[in-house]
């Protein structure tokens, strides 16, 4: 049995550093399920964590739609590389021809084109999605489908709206037929109504003075396909063992054949992922190939979700703060290199100096990126956004890798995080970071 001693004490430790309330651990290595837990579920009213408190795991969800999507190719309901448009006929986008091309690929590999960060109704109705996906013509078609990655949530929305209308009944319920139930998900919800009589973490604004708890959801319910499931970190256990093939299931969702296709790579991406899978997110450590996809709601609750099935191995970090995205890298680099035996490589990139040329505004939508010529980005919210109390981001000083367009963080330049693409004449368009393509709007 692997010993987890320290790896406990890590997770207090970092925990009450980082100001992250609470924490729940999962870890699948050498056969066996671990959970560790820590902290509690509010600071308002406070709850000890434990492996069946339930978090918002965010856009970890995306894999969830598309293991029901993936079912419904398996058995010849969905077309992968079919026209969105032969399952919903009135679909409109901005761009007529897109809207003709747009596949399923397309929307399980982040490669639509349109506009992926929209804003969320206010709607808890049976309606929600299908009112939402009738706006789509509004968004700007960034570029044809499949010519470029650009990570979507609005992507994942229409699939979400696809799995309805195929299934004939509410995206939750189809996914709740087709994964959680056959998986033993007991303890994964999308309706908050179902949350609230159980043990579940309250997201957590930090502030100078320490974690507030913060009186809001993060989603309505046009928002479910792309980010919406609570879960418990046994539940993400479940599912990990699932996709690893560790777990026995009577009714599997997808066979081992779809598993595997989903993980392998079907766009290459570069930073701040090697590549793409159906949907998972692809990376390389030392030679092994990682599977992950984590999560955020609204900065509030944050989760991370790494898989290496070559290993038998998974961990998941669930927590209720920003601070909970650093709090899981710790996790996972912890149980990289003592699981698995890969020591992370302290390498520093070279830099150059940054030119006039990629100073200006890169609009991605609910958000601008204003680039000074220092390669400072400093987020600038909808003004809707502002006045909805939604939290911003602090600035971000960037770098650039000598010899190329990528970008690292100037105050951590060990990994690339983005780049700027240039169109054939040489001219930059966009903004390439975090996995998201920010158009170039002066």
């Amino acid at each position: 049995m692997a010993d987890l001693t320290h790896l406990r004490s890590l997770l207090d430790s970092q925990a009450a550093s980082l100001q992250v309330p609470g924490a729940a651990v999962g870890v699948i290595v050498d056969g066996e399920e671990h959970v560790l837990t820590t902290g509690v579920t509010s600071v308002e009213a406070p709850a000890a964590v434990t492996g069946d408190t339930l978090f918002q795991i965010g856009s970890t969800t995306k894999t969830v739609t598309a293991t029901a999507a993936m079912h419904l190719v398996e058995r010849g309901l969905l077309d992968l590389d079919g026209p969105v448009r032969r399952y919903l006929p009135d679909l409109r986008l901005a761009d007529e021809r897109a809207a003709e091309e747009l596949t399923v690929r397309h929307l399980l590999t982040h490669t639509g084109g349109f506009l992926g960060d929209i804003d969320d109704g206010d709607s808890w109705g049976a309606d929600a999605l299908a009112a939402s996906v009738a706006t789509y013509d509004r968004l700007p078609q960034l570029f044809a489908p499949g010519e470029l990655a650009s990570y979507s949530n609005a992507g994942f929305r229409l699939l979400g709206r696809l799995i309805e209308v195929v299934c004939g009944e509410p995206y939750e319920t189809a996914v709740g037929r087709i994964v959680l139930g056959p998986l033993g998900m007991e303890s994964s919800f999308f309706f908050p109504w179902e949350v609230a009589p159980r043990a579940h973490a309250v997201g957590h604004v930090v502030r100078q003075d320490g974690p507030h708890a913060a009186h809001s959801w993060g989603l309505f319910r046009d928002a479910m396909p792309e980010g919406g499931l609570a879960s418990s970190v046994r539940d993400q256990l479940r599912y990990a063992a699932f996709h690893l093939g560790t777990a026995t299931v009577d009714d599997e969702p997808v066979g081992a054949a779809t598993r595997e296709l989903m993980r392998r790579e079907h766009v290459h991406l570069g930073a701040p992922w090697s590549g793409i899978g159906l949907p998972w997110l692809l990376e390389e450590r030392a030679g092994l190939r990682l599977v992950t996809h984590g999560g955020n709601i609204g900065n509030l609750q944050l989760s991370t979700f790494v898989m290496v099935p070559e290993r038998g191995f998974a961990v998941t970090t669930l927590t209720n703060s920003a601070p909970g995205k650093a709090l899981g890298a710790l996790v996972t680099d912890w149980c990289l290199e003592h699981l698995l035996g890969v020591a992370p490589q302290p390498v520093r990139l070279p830099l150059r100096e940054p030119g006039p040329e990629y100073a200006g505004d890169y609009d991605a939508g609910q958000w601008t990126l204003a680039v000074d010529e220092k390669l400072t980005a400093r987020f600038v919210l909808r003004p809707h956004l502002v006045a909805a109390g939604v939290e911003g981001m602090p600035d971000m000083p960037l770098a650039l890798v000598e010899g190329t367009d990528d970008l690292t963080l100037a105050t951590d330049p060990r990994q690339a995080i983005g780049r700027f693409l240039r169109d054939e004449t040489g001219q930059i368009t966009f903004l390439h970071l975090g996995g998201r393509a920010a158009r170039r709007v002066r």
